[in-house]
């Protein structure tokens, strides 16, 4: 490559580079990344995963693959430690060629450049770039490897004000969002399937049991059966998805793009993750929790944030009413519900 042409290449990367840099939504900033870091390595597919700290795991946040794809489900957490490598995060980011994670490989991908993301002193995430069933070239890694840090600043300002933004509308004792921003949040929806044509569905879901816990164990213990249930709602759930403390023991799991059937699967996740296994084993012996569903979905069951909440609510008092650990769906136009099952 002549002086000219190492020229033009660095204004089209300092270019992709400011593109990214107008933008300031985590997941755009994440999805505006991994754009431009696949068309510099010229790679056919790319992931980019953030590190949980706490988890000591990797998230999925951005990747080739859209996210209807059902391949994704098996990518959305990885243990990438091997390929972070030693070290501290600012010395070790340049990319290396590596031997892709088992879950990739199954995508297609022998091999992945593997980039760690580092900012503010800590490792923000991994970047994996791939050609399936080929290496990348020494002069498309060595490409990616100068865009990379002219993306580093605008994704640290993306992931920090996050995390702050995060603070104000997380809850406080659970890994769920809080009331405040579940009414926004749902009507935001509401307007988005109104205006596109799409379904949307709301889970409202009450603990049966928790009062034994306080009861029995003392409110401490009943706020980390809290944390537990939150995190097992979590993890069956899409990253699309959210979790809502509605208050006391009561959640809402709103589903963007879910019709009643699709809410239906999911609420039956969520309820085995919850009775298939007890709670607080560590501290006590052992306490069963289950909880009641109940299930609203737009536009077939209402056509308001309100109206999805009320008709949620009262299809699942239903089921407390009639034996608990069930689900129960809203019928069209009415607040009692169609159907139950479930009960063990």
């Amino acid at each position: 490559m002549n002086e000219l042409e190492r020229l033009k290449e660095d204004l089209a990367l300092a270019r992709a580079a400011l593109a990214v840099a107008r933008q300031i939504d985590l997941s755009t900033v994440s999805e505006s990344c991994l754009r431009a870091a696949v068309e510099s390595a010229r790679a056919s597919g790319g992931f980019l995963f953030l590190y949980d700290s706490e988890q000591d795991t990797f998230h999925l946040k951005a990747s080739h693959l859209p996210p209807d794809d059902p391949r994704r489900k098996g990518i959305l957490s990885l243990d990438l430690a091997e390929l972070r490598g030693p070290g501290a995060p600012a010395a070790s980011w340049s990319p290396a060629v590596a031997r892709a994670p088992e879950p990739l490989t199954r995508l297609g991908f022998d091999q992945v450049l593997a980039i760690p993301l580092p900012g503010a002193g800590t490792l923000l995430g991994m970047l994996l770039l791939g050609r399936e069933h080929a290496p990348i070239p020494p002069d498309d890694v060595e490409r990616v490897g100068r865009l990379v840090p002219e993306l580093l600043p605008t994704l640290l300002n993306a992931f920090l004000v996050e995390r702050y933004k995060e603070l104000i509308i997380k809850d406080d004792q659970t890994d769920s969002y809080n009331r405040r921003y579940f009414d926004r949040f749902l009507s935001e929806e509401v307007y988005r399937a109104h205006r596109y044509g799409t379904s949307l569905s709301l889970i409202f879901l009450d603990m049966d049991n928790l009062k034994e816990v306080n009861n029995r164990y003392g409110h401490a213990m009943g706020s980390k059966a809290l944390r537990e249930i939150s995190r097992r709602l979590v993890a069956e759930i899409r990253g699309s998805d959210k979790l809502f403390r509605y208050g006391g023991d009561e959640f809402c799991v709103v589903l963007p793009e879910t019709d009643s059937r699709g809410a239906t699967d999911v609420a039956e996740r969520l309820r085995t993750s919850l009775y298939g296994r007890t709670f607080l084993a560590d501290d006590t012996p052992g306490m069963a929790l289950t909880a009641s569903f109940g299930i609203a979905s737009y536009p077939d069951h209402a056509r308001t944030s309100l109206g999805l909440i009320k008709c949620a609510d009262k299809a699942m008092q239903r089921i407390k009413l009639s034996g608990k650990n069930s689900i129960g769906i809203s019928e069209a136009g009415e607040e009692t519900p169609q159907s139950a099952w479930g009960k063990r």
